[in-house]
């Protein structure tokens, strides 16, 4: 179906998350912000993490929570706008996968998920560069050619590039920045680590 794409980029998403983390996840505490309908928590569940997930989507939180329970998963849902970030308890880890190329405010996102974190903690998410290329293949390509993501999904104004983001991270305290850039092959529907940034990108 349309998330066919981000199923098969989740073995790329964990084995980065892992790497990032460069311990066992077992038992730390791990929030995904716009989880959807869980992809990323639910092998981050079963690897032993404490996952709470939070999207704006009702439906997919619904969907989210279902497919937990079918699974026999503990993970903890919320419905909540990716704005409103504010949780009691802080997070050892905070991952954001997809979602910095579709909010109106990345610096306010950003800021808020560094206060969720405790202290030395991890913020690891993916998104998609601001260049032409990524215009082709996002947008022209995934979107009216192929149609393998819904039409009208991505804006490429909202598209950030590397250095840009960078400076966001380091103006709200993060430091040890990295980058890894990652594509989609649309003819073998898989993903591969590349040693460029041109299209869509990992970072920690």
């Amino acid at each position: 179906g349309s998330f066919e794409a981000l199923h098969s980029f989740n073995p790329i998403r964990i084995k980065f998350i892992l790497n990032s983390i460069g311990k066992s996840i077992k038992s730390l505490k791990i929030l995904d912000i716009g989880c959807g309908g869980g992809i990323l928590c639910e092998p981050l569940a079963r690897l032993g993490a404490d996952v709470t997930g939070i999207d704006e989507n009702e439906k997919a939180i619904m969907v989210a929570k279902k497919h937990a329970k079918e699974m026999n998963l503990k993970i903890n849902y919320k419905l909540s706008n990716t704005n409103d970030i504010s949780f009691e308890k802080k997070f050892d880890v905070v991952t954001c996968m997809e979602v910095l190329e579709h909010v109106k405010d990345v610096d306010l996102l950003i800021k808020r998920s560094k206060k969720s974190l405790n202290d030395g903690g991890l913020f690891i998410g993916s998104t998609i560069n601001q260049t032409i290329t990524s215009y082709l293949t996002a947008i022209l390509f995934a979107e009216n050619v192929l149609k393998i993501v819904p039409r009208n999904t991505h804006e490429w104004s909202k598209f950030i590039k590397p250095n840009k983001l960078k400076k966001k991270l380091l103006m709200n305290g993060f430091s040890n920045i990295r980058f890894q850039g990652v594509l989609y092959n649309f003819f073998m529907k898989k993903w591969n680590v590349v040693n460029t940034e041109k299209i869509n990108y990992l970072f920690s």
